[in-house]
């Protein structure tokens, strides 16, 4: 029936940092769960370089996903919570967002196994979108987190995502090992923006637009 069971924002009692921590585990099982699929899959073997190449990108494109996730933004969540107007609308935008880059997680998870076990081959379409689909989708989920702890979104965030739309054409004819450096590689260079950024600069306050 209309109406049942629909919660009325204004009521709803945000406690910020206990929301936003909640977040974090959510973010950092499905981090975790991309580890364990490398893993896994590179277990099974071969042990070739190509394999091994695979492997060893998998684990730095992970390592680039957690760095970006927590420059600043992932790490006071709960703050700008609770300095929101309206605190229940960023909680639940929050969630939302975080949904997206577990999402983009778990595309990713699959698009290591794929090419841990198929380096040197050249990928169909549809593998391609899981290995640069994930972050991108994981991307579009961290300038939406962005936006709602500071009120802007960073510049990185856009071209990393043409640049891995762009790259799509072209890595249909290379080697899926390629297409995973790619994407690690665009990664990296977000998460060293994001660090020059801060570099020498008294740390953001939260400004949720909320």
């Amino acid at each position: 029936m209309p109406g049942l069971g629909r919660s009325t924002i204004s009521k709803w009692e945000i406690a910020g940092e206990h929301l936003a921590e909640r977040y974090q585990q959510f973010f950092l099982v499905a981090l975790g769960e991309t580890i364990l699929v490398a893993g896994f899959a590179y277990s099974r073997g071969p042990y070739e370089s190509g394999h091994v190449w695979a492997f060893a990108l998998a684990l730095a494109t992970s390592i680039m996903l957690w760095r970006i996730y927590v420059q600043r933004a992932g790490r006071i969540l709960g703050e700008a919570v609770m300095k929101a107007r309206h605190p229940a609308t960023i909680g639940r935008s929050a969630a939302d967002t975080h949904l997206l880059m577990v999402i983009g997680l778990a595309a990713t998870a699959i698009g290591y196994e794929l090419i841990i076990e198929h380096p040197l081959e050249r990928i169909p379409g549809a593998w391609l979108a899981m290995v640069l689909g994930g972050p991108a989708l994981f991307l579009a989920g961290r300038a939406r987190l962005e936006y709602e702890v500071f009120g802007r979104i960073s510049p990185s965030r856009w071209v990393a995502l043409t640049v891995l739309v762009a790259s799509s054409v072209p890595l249909l004819y290379l080697p899926g090992v390629i297409a995973t450096a790619v994407g690690a590689l665009v990664l990296g260079a977000v998460a060293v923006a994001d660090a020059r950024r801060a570099h020498g600069a008294p740390p953001e306050a939260a400004a949720p637009p909320f």
